[in-house]
């Protein structure tokens, strides 16, 4: 597996928990710290697959 596979499916796992914390979450300050963290792996991971 080459590097930039092994990366993509490292972002792709950390989105899946973080999305899966935001829903599990009651705490909206906490939901709103997840849904940025989702976006900016989100972003990451679209610019990697750009590569």
């Amino acid at each position: 597996m080459a590097e930039t596979d092994t990366e993509d499916t490292e972002l792709r796992v950390m989105v899946m928990r973080y999305r899966r914390m935001e829903e599990e979450t009651t705490d909206p300050m906490a939901m709103r710290f997840l849904r940025d963290i989702v976006s900016e792996l989100e972003t990451e991971l679209n610019e990697l697959r750009k590569k």
